[in-house]
């Protein structure tokens, strides 16, 4: 993919259209799934979209915070970085405050507002990593990595919709995190110019893992749970 469209002293990078039209493939995603439910589908899209907006912005200019000498001694800076890493786990923190607040406000179940928030996250994986494999000149990595992330996303959304009607419930969430985070850790080794620091692994390989043995942990807690109440 060309780095920008250059339009005067107006330059725009291909890769944010790309992320445009993949958050707006989000979006129709996420209104697709909340179709029939007309009495909370709507505070519950606008709840999502307007914290993703403000993630999007935190994630954006969260560089102020994490590299402020930087920004200080050349402003422009914040036009072509981000928060990288840890601006995406900020972020990532907010959206979950916010929501867990709106949905004890608006009486809606949080688990209802997470599915919802992952299909909007599956389905911008899977444009997003289409528009890289097309306009891309990807090596061999970049492209299975793509693929993978396509095929990952797909399996996991055809999964979520046959299962749709009994999918709002924290069993389903945790299962659907797990698998996400063991396929990430699977199409991470595709990725290229990955740093190994432990294992094998890099650094977002052993975050997924983490994140894979809390799933595992309390997917054996419900399920010893469970038994005991039977």
């Amino acid at each position: 993919m060309q780095e920008a469209i250059v339009w005067g002293p107006l330059i725009i990078k291909y890769n944010w259209i790309a992320m445009a039209f993949s958050a707006l493939a989000a979006y129709i995603a996420m209104k697709y799934w909340l179709k029939g439910k007309s009495d909370f589908s709507k505070p519950i899209l606008n709840d999502i979209t307007n914290v993703l907006l403000w993630a999007f912005l935190i994630w954006k200019f969260s560089v102020i915070i994490f590299n402020p000498v930087t920004v200080l001694n050349n402003p422009y800076y914040i036009l072509y970085f981000t928060g990288g890493e840890r601006g995406i786990l900020l972020s990532a923190i907010v959206v979950l405050i916010f929501l867990s607040i709106q949905s004890s406000k608006r009486r809606i179940t949080f688990w209802v507002y997470t599915t919802v928030l992952a299909v909007g996250l599956l389905s911008y994986i899977m444009f997003y990593s289409m528009f890289q494999l097309i306009f891309n000149n990807p090596t061999t990595s970049s492209f299975l990595f793509d693929l993978s992330q396509i095929v990952l996303a797909i399996v996991l959304l055809v999964w979520m919709y046959c299962r749709k009607k009994g999918f709002e419930k924290p069993q389903e969430i945790n299962q659907l995190i797990l698998w996400f985070s063991i396929g990430q850790i699977l199409s991470y080794f595709f990725k290229s110019f990955s740093v190994v620091v432990f294992l094998g692994l890099s650094s977002e390989q052993l975050v997924f893992l983490a994140v894979a043995l809390c799933c595992l942990i309390i997917h054996n807690f419900i399920k010893k749970e469970s038994f005991n109440e039977s």
